[in-house]
C-alpha cells in the first residue's frame, strides 16, 4: 500500500494529523497510510458535547489539549505512550472498509504472536481487552479510517481526563478501565518507535513524503482545528443539567445552548431568593457557554441579591465540575 512517510516531521499535534487527511482524501487515486506520533491530548468526536466528555480542569491544569476530530465515535485519550494510525480510500462502505484496513494492523500484529481479533463495530482486542478504537466518516471523496494503538498509555490520566472530577469516581474508573483495555508493551521487544516502524514496513509498499508546499497547505488547513468555531460551536443544541446541594439548599440548572451560545437558563430548587431569577438570567443570555464566561458574569453582579448566600464559586462548581 502507498504510505505516507513522515518521520521526518517528529511529533505533531492531532490537528495536523486531522488537516494531513483532509489535504489528501480529495487528492487520492489510491489507498494512502500514515502513522501518527503525537503529543499527548483528547481527541472528540465531531458531534459530541466536549464539556460533557471531557473533564477540562484536569486537561488544562496537565497540558492535555483537546481536539474535535471529522469523524463520530467518542472521546479518546492518547498520549507519548500511543500512536495512531490512518488509511484513506475512495471505498465508502464502512463494513469492507472496516474489515480490510483492520486487517491490516491484525495481520501485522499477529505475525508477531499477538492472537489479535476485531470486537463490536470498531475495535482491536489482545487477550479480550481493547488496545485500538477506530473511527470512520465517508464523504464524496471517499473514506477515512483512523485509530488508536495503545502501547504504554497511561491509563490513570486516560481516566482522569474522560472523567468528571470526583476522586472516588477517578479511582474507581481506573480500576475498570485496566479490566478492559491493555498496552501492549509488555508483550513486544520493540519500544514504541520499533512498533510504529514495524506497522509502517509490513503495510507499505510504497512511500511518498510531504513536500514544503504541501506541507504549508497542510498548515493552513490545521489552522481551522484550532479555531474556537470548530472546537465549541460545532456542539449540537443541547440541554445541560445538572444538580447538588450547598449549605444554602439544593438546587437545579439548566441551560439551553445553541452554537455555544447559551439560549436559556434557569435556577430551581429549595433556596431562597431575594428577588425574582428573571434578571439574573439576562446577564446569561447570548453569552458564552464556557466556565471563563461564567467567571466574568458573576464576577460582575452580587448573586447574593438573587439567591441568598449563594456565591459564584457555587454556580461555577454547580455547572463546570
Amino acid at each position: 500500500m502507498r504510505s505516507l512517510n513522515l518521520k521526518p516531521l517528529g511529533k505533531n499535534d492531532i490537528s495536523f494529523y486531522l488537516a494531513i487527511e483532509k489535504y489528501f482524501l480529495p487528492r487520492i487515486d489510491e489507498d494512502l497510510f500514515f502513522l501518527w506520533d503525537l503529543y499527548k491530548a483528547v481527541i472528540c468526536g465531531k458531534n459530541q458535547l466536549i464539556s460533557a466528555e471531557v473533564n477540562l480542569d484536569y486537561t488544562e491544569k496537565n497540558g492535555i489539549k483537546v481536539f474535535r476530530r471529522h469523524t463520530g465515535g467518542g472521546a479518546v485519550f492518547a498520549d507519548e505512550g500511543c500512536f495512531m494510525f490512518t488509511f484513506l480510500t475512495k471505498n465508502t462502505n464502512r463494513e469492507e472498509v472496516f474489515k480490510k484496513y483492520l486487517g491490516f494492523i491484525q495481520d501485522a500484529l499477529k505475525k508477531l504472536g499477538l492472537d489479535v481479533v476485531f470486537s463490536g463495530r470498531n475495535d482491536l482486542l489482545f487477550q479480550d481487552k481493547k488496545f485500538s478504537g477506530n473511527a470512520f466518516m465517508t464523504s464524496v471523496h471517499g473514506s477515512i479510517l483512523h485509530g488508536t494503538m495503545m502501547f504504554d498509555t497511561s491509563i490513570e490520566k486516560m481516566v482522569a481526563s474522560l472523567t468528571p472530577d470526583d476522586s472516588k469516581l477517578i479511582s474507581k474508573g481506573i480500576s475498570s478501565v485496566r479490566q478492559r483495555v491493555i498496552n501492549l508493551k509488555d508483550y513486544l521487544d520493540f519500544d514504541i518507535y520499533g512498533l510504529m516502524d514495524y506497522i509502517y514496513n509490513d503495510i507499505s509498499t510504497e512511500e511518498i513524503y510531504l513536500s514544503d508546499s504541501e506541507i504549508r497547505e497542510i498548515k493552513e488547513l490545521e489552522k481551522m482545528y484550532l479555531t474556537k468555531e470548530w472546537l465549541n460551536y460545532q456542539n449540537p443544541p443541547y440541554t445541560f443539567k445538572n444538580k447538588k446541594r450547598y449549605p444554602w439548599g439544593g438546587i437545579e440548572v439548566m441551560i439551553e445552548v445553541k452554537k455555544g451560545k447559551i439560549k436559556a437558563i434557569s435556577f430551581n430548587g429549595d433556596f431562597f431568593t431575594n428577588q425574582e431569577l428573571t434578571e439574573l438570567y439576562q446577564f446569561f443570555f447570548n453569552q458564552e457557554f464556557t466556565k471563563e464566561s461564567f467567571e466574568k458574569i458573576l464576577a460582575e453582579i452580587q448573586l447574593s441579591d438573587y439567591i441568598v448566600d449563594a456565591s459564584p464559586e457555587d454556580i461555577i462548581d454547580l455547572v463546570w465540575r
